[in-house]
């Protein structure tokens, strides 16, 4: 027999209202965006094609390769490559670059074959961004490749990211 003091809810917002179980509620994380203009106007369309212009646009590839960050030719300040592209690097160092704009960097890039030594690319570069991370309890720093010291490197680079 139904207890006379229960309500049920009327048919209209049954659907709305979630049956009562005896469980407790699960803890959901929502987040709202809230904006004046319509869908359809907040939601931009696809950027024409253009060329690549810097690291951030490129495709990279993960490595960990050991490198040192030269800056104003005399401090030096050691690290190991995050990604790489042919277009530029991020690199975890335990130094802040905030306020350097443009370092020279050697780049230790292990050989295809183990019995060859490492090759040092020698590059300049422009800071582009510099932010602490957490996860790795260092600086990471971003740097778009200005001008490779000596040619051939960047084809040795090119070998090593598309290998």
């Amino acid at each position: 027999m139904p207890d006379e003091n229960m309500t049920t809810p009327s048919n209209d917002t049954a659907s709305d209202v979630p049956p009562k179980t005896d469980e407790a509620p699960q803890s959901v994380k929502e987040t709202v965006i809230e904006s004046s203009a319509p869908v359809s106007e907040s939601i931009p369309s696809a950027p024409p094609e253009k060329p690549h212009e810097n690291f951030h646009d490129m495709p990279h590839v993960h490595h960990k390769w050991h490198a040192e960050v030269l800056v104003d030719g005399h401090d030096v300040y050691p690290g190991y490559v995050k990604d790489i592209s042919m277009k530029g690097v991020h690199l975890f160092l335990d130094h802040n670059l905030q306020n350097a704009k443009r370092v020279k960097l050697h780049i230790h890039i292990p050989p295809l074959i183990t019995t060859e030594p490492h090759h040092v690319l020698e590059v300049t570069g422009d800071i582009t961004s510099t932010v602490y991370d957490s996860d790795e309890e260092s600086f990471r720093s971003g740097i778009n490749f200005r001008e490779f010291t000596l040619k051939s490197d960047q084809a040795y680079l090119r070998s090593h990211l598309t290998d």
